[in-house]
């Protein structure tokens, strides 16, 4: 493995999700498109809460145990659209009772979703951009073209919404495929943070055998940091499995990534046998870290 010619400053966040932001599918274990990667189970895992009065007061009932927000996400429709928009009245009640941080994975939205979602209170929009639209095709089974993601990110941007870009290694059957695209597409708008990730193995899916290479991890951080010298780049919680992900997270870090979601233990030794000065934060790695969601250990 070479070495990327990025200094890390010797700082690093490590970001800390699990009960301090735990995930919500609004969808339960449903989902339209059934992607090759996934079919839906990765949904499994999550806190189902498919109505307004079961997300208010699942919600609550999180902060009630210390949680400090929550992730939004589930399945698509058709069309890859995560329907958390029929939940607004919830996420408005949600902030009148308690100071609970609310993000989003949309999907492709509309200005008029994005703004309604604006007015919820929703404090951030995690979208997953993809470069190639033949993997759009041929994994998720969407028909769709750059000009629609391009128009998601610019409606997302638009409303005020904090939007945090994902760009997932390897989603193409682990293979290099439009990734470099994605970040130009992602020039198109001012993030407030980019999320690289990566294709992870999912037991009973298409692709459950087949893991990104981690090498192609360096190439796309050392890609984000030269387009976005001025923006976070923080390597996700998807990020493969097993040794690799202990790899990838130290390729990360030699790549001078602002943080790591979801770290392994070696991870963590390696920063600190490695002089970083380490920072953890119980929140999606998207959200700018502040002193709300400072953690004092893993």
């Amino acid at each position: 493995m070479s070495d990327i010619n990025q200094d890390p400053g010797k700082k690093i966040n490590f970001f800390i999700t699990s009960s301090n932001f735990p995930s919500i599918s609004v969808t339960g274990n449903s989902c339209a498109l059934m992607c090759k990667h996934c079919k839906g189970k990765l949904l499994e895992s999550l806190v189902p809460a498919t109505t307004c009065d079961e997300l208010e007061k699942k919600a609550l009932m999180l902060h009630e145990q210390g949680a400090k927000g929550i992730l939004l996400t589930g399945g698509c429709d058709e069309r890859g659209h995560v329907p958390v928009n029929n939940l607004i009245p919830a996420i408005k009640a949600i902030k009148e009772k308690a100071e609970l941080l609310i993000i989003a994975h949309t999907g492709f939205i509309s200005p008029e979703d994005a703004e309604a979602l604006k007015g919820s209170g929703l404090d951030g929009i995690g979208f997953d951009v993809l470069g190639d639209m033949e993997t759009a095709k041929e994994v998720y089974g969407l028909e769709v073209s750059e000009k629609e993601y391009i128009g998601s990110l610019r409606a997302i941007e638009d409303s005020g919404i904090m939007i945090f870009p994902h760009v997932c290694v390897g989603l193409h059957f682990g293979e290099l495929r439009g990734e470099f695209r994605a970040l130009e597409l992602i020039r198109t708008i001012k993030p407030v943070t980019i999320i690289i990730t990566g294709l992870m193995p999912v037991p009973g899916t298409q692709m459950a055998h087949i893991k990104p290479k981690p090498g192609d991890f360096e190439k796309v951080i050392k890609r984000a940091i030269e387009i976005f010298p001025d923006t976070p780049i923080v390597l996700g919680c998807a990020h493969s499995s097993g040794k690799d992900r202990a790899e990838i997270e130290r390729i990360a870090l030699r790549g001078g990534v602002s943080g790591v979601a979801a770290p392994t233990m070696a991870t963590v030794e390696f920063a600190k046998e490695n002089g970083y000065e380490i920072n953890y934060y119980g929140t999606c790695c998207g959200l700018i870290p502040d002193g709300r969601t400072r953690i004092d250990k893993l």
